[in-house]
């Protein structure tokens, strides 16, 4: 590959569901009766904007967009993972992530989420550059676009964190971390008592909590820098 040449990574799931609602309009049929509807040429459109708009911020020549299998290995360890999920999916939404497949070539990966794919693929080389608004992705040693700016994250960044976020929590995701650390406390903990997995684990003992419980929170919280990550576990590092 030509050195000045970058892919721009692009979580489909993000891109699909934004764009799924944004594009939905109400109708109303009489004076009693209202409803929702789309339009499939308005979500191509903004699908099309939104890949213009990511290989602009990144000046990326080439894209590849990840979306999340229907399986999930994480919820082997948590079956409540993103189980607070309960709000209705936007219309289009299939057709989006379809429209996606089909004239962008995006992939997903059995057993895993798009954020994992992202992560995969940003760590194997570095000429691709993940532009994403989830703060999750502070934890992996990428380029990163996010918030209008461009990130290098190191490996010491990343691992920090992680262990950051295996503490706090994640309550989009429906995963708890140490009871009574929120990120400041969190923070101030590393800092205090060092910034490693053992220091995470006292933090859970003293929240009262097992050392399954912080491996389980670690093991969530990570996204996959290869596929083999699945059978990772914090204390080995």
């Amino acid at each position: 590959m030509h050195t000045n040449e970058k892919t721009v990574l692009i979580d489909g799931d993000e891109i699909a569901y934004r764009t799924a609602f944004a594009c939905e309009q109400e109708f109303k049929w009489d004076s009693d009766t209202i409803s929702l509807c789309t339009s499939e040429q308005d979500l191509r459109k903004a699908l099309d904007q939104q890949i213009i708009r990511a290989k602009r911020d990144t000046k990326a020549t080439k894209i590849k967009v990840a979306l999340t299998s229907k399986t999930n290995f994480r919820l082997a360890l948590l079956p409540e993972y993103k189980g607070n999920r309960t709000a209705r999916k936007p219309l289009g939404l299939t057709y989006c992530k379809s429209y996606l497949t089909e004239e962008y070539g995006a992939e997903l990966h059995e057993g895993i989420e798009a954020d994992d794919l992202l992560g995969i693929w940003a760590c194997k080389q570095q000429d691709k550059i993940i532009w994403a608004v989830d703060k999750d992705f502070l934890t992996v040693p990428c380029n990163l676009y996010r918030k209008d700016k461009l990130m290098h994250i190191t490996v010491a960044d990343a691992d920090y964190n992680l262990r950051l976020q295996t503490m706090v929590g994640d309550t989009t995701d429906n995963f708890k971390g140490a009871k009574g650390f929120g990120e400041k406390t969190a923070a101030k903990w590393l800092d205090t008592h060092g910034d490693s997995w053992v220091s995470v684990l006292k933090a859970f003992k003293k929240a009262g909590q097992t050392t399954e419980e912080c491996v389980i929170n670690a093991k969530l919280a990570r996204i996959l820098r290869t596929h083999e990550d699945i059978n990772w576990t914090p204390l080995n590092d």
